[in-house]
């Protein structure tokens, strides 16, 4: 198991998205506010953190995603979550991150809520 979490961030036309592979620890903080100030940097009232490439997040990690959701609440942005293995899903609801950010099984259907179709 590596420590190191890799991101990219992309843009779609309904916002930017975040995609996240390795393990989300203390060791991503930098590295996710970083990918999180890059992603609202083109203006996107919505931005999508995809853990798809995820295997691995510690409460450390949480505790990193929740910081991220306070700043994007500060921002007047939306967080959407994908991606995450119904484990992950699990505990992000019983934290409560799931109040503050939608959790969707994919990217495409949180484009389709995005979208209105969904």
């Amino acid at each position: 198991m590596s420590d190191e979490l890799h991101t990219e961030v992309r843009q779609l036309p309904q916002a930017s998205v975040i995609d996240l592979s390795g393990d989300v620890t203390s060791f991503a903080d930098a590295r996710l506010h970083t990918s999180f100030n890059d992603a609202s940097a083109f203006g996107k009232t919505h931005i999508i953190l995809n853990f798809a490439g995820v295997d691995y997040i510690n409460s450390a990690g949480i505790a990193t995603i929740i910081s991220i959701l306070a700043e994007a609440r500060q921002r007047a942005q939306q967080l959407l979550i994908v991606g995450l293995n119904d484990h992950y899903r699990k505990i992000f609801r019983m934290v409560g991150v799931a109040r503050y950010a939608e959790i969707f099984e994919s990217e495409q259907d949180a484009l389709e809520k995005l979208n209105g179709s969904y």
